[in-house]
């Protein structure tokens, strides 16, 4: 089937929510789209021959995904929504453009100039990157012009007394959970050999003084604590990290561990938000919401971004209480950030697919192409049989807009 757009979903929590906006308005311009799961849905790359692939990110021209879309006799347009933009020094370095392709024939989008600065540095060609801003952070504006029924709603799910203020803790301690096989795994990838071990100790470090953290924050009974792991971290994994350290959070009353509804629906509910180093709480504050980063001990060079030291940095727990008295205004209304970055597709899909676009497609991709039916297979009438309990939260049925 022909269409205009085909877009690929790597998580659907962080990035359907805005593809079906972005679908939504090129329909009403005239164009059709399909989005498949780039993990779930690869089989059925073949049914649909689009006029422009919008990819979730692109980093590396030898990426099997990139090659697929590529080895086509008339290659279509290539996007990439580069849904990790605020990098730390040490992903900056793992998560450059690498490869002619990604470099000179990819369209890239980019929140900020800081950011389109890095690709040209790069190698990304200079008239291939469009600074339109971080769609999230609209739908995210959106849910907070909402809040109070997300705060009702979700204070009704939790049983949250409305006398109670919210804080939205979304961790991103996901490398202290990392096996050593995991960890030779970034390595091999391209990931520096002494941040990664460094990386690890760092985040163990601070997720056992986090315990101790939140023990001594929920002492303070004007307040609900609701904690969120890393997408890669289950619920099981957080209770037994407490457990460890003598604190059972089942019992207490003002602590909820969960992963249900998603991050902009508890930001907009929340009070004020905090993490350790997750990227939500910077999109919080750019929109008027309180936020801080739970830093015990000194953040390493590697872990610097260009944004986390605009927010409050804090290690006691009666500092919660401080950061929730600031009174912050949005640094912008990001409502029109969408609508620009479907009118810049609809213009790259005019100027034409490259036909001169050539990469060998390998042999090895018949096994992704193998694995992806068989976890759509999976997932439809098994429950998810033999699939990560992370990865299962990624799955969604193929969607169509058509014109």
């Amino acid at each position: 089937m022909k269409v205009d757009f085909l877009f690929l979903v790597e998580h659907e929590d962080r990035e359907l929510s805005v593809v079906k906006e972005i679908c939504k308005l090129l329909r009403n311009k005239g164009f059709s789209s399909v989005v498949l799961s780039a993990e779930f849905h690869c089989h059925l790359f073949r049914c649909y021959k689009p006029q422009c692939v919008v990819f979730p990110y692109a980093t590396d021209s030898d990426n099997w995904l990139v090659k697929f879309f590529s080895a086509k006799k008339d290659s279509p347009a290539f996007v990439t929504l580069n849904w990790e933009q605020l990098l730390s020094n040490a992903n900056k370095a793992f998560k450059r453009p690498r490869g002619e392709l990604i470099q000179k024939h990819f369209y890239h989008l980019a929140w900020s100039d800081d950011f389109k600065s890095f690709l040209v540095e790069s190698g990304v060609a200079k008239e291939n990157v469009e600074v339109l801003g971080n769609p999230a952070v609209e739908l995210l504006y959106r849910a907070c012009q909402n809040n109070e029924y997300w705060n009702g709603k979700l204070r009704d799910s939790y049983y949250i007394a409305k006398d109670k203020k919210i804080v939205f803790l979304p961790m991103n301690y996901g490398w202290a959970f990392f096996s050593d096989g995991k960890i030779k795994a970034k390595i091999e990838m391209g990931y520096d050999k002494n941040v990664a071990w460094e990386y690890r100790d760092y985040s163990q470090k601070c997720l056992k003084a986090f315990v101790g953290f939140i023990h001594e924050v929920s002492k303070n009974t004007s307040l609900h604590l609701v904690i969120r792991p890393h997408p890669s971290i289950s619920i099981e994994q957080y209770f037994e990290i407490f457990d460890n350290q003598g604190h059972d959070i089942r019992k207490v009353n003002n602590i909820t561990l969960t992963k249900e509804y998603t991050i902009k629906e508890w930001i907009a509910a929340s009070d004020v938000v905090g993490s350790s180093w997750s990227t939500s709480v910077w999109d919080a504050v750019c929109i008027g919401k309180n936020g801080f980063l739970y830093t015990p001990y000194d953040r390493p060079k590697w872990l610097e971004t260009s944004w986390n030291n605009k927010v409050p940095n804090i290690d006691k727990a009666e500092d919660v209480e401080q950061v929730m008295s600031a009174s912050l205004e949005p640094e912008v209304a990001p409502d029109t950030i969408i609508g620009f970055i479907s009118e810049w597709l609809v213009d790259i899909s005019l100027k034409g697919v490259h036909a001169e676009l050539k990469s060998k497609n390998e042999a090895r991709l018949i096994g992704y192409l193998v694995r992806s039916r068989l976890r759509d297979i999976s997932m439809k009438y098994l429950g998810g049989y033999k699939i990560q309990k992370g990865l299962q939260r990624d799955y969604f049925e193929p969607i169509e807009y058509l014109s």
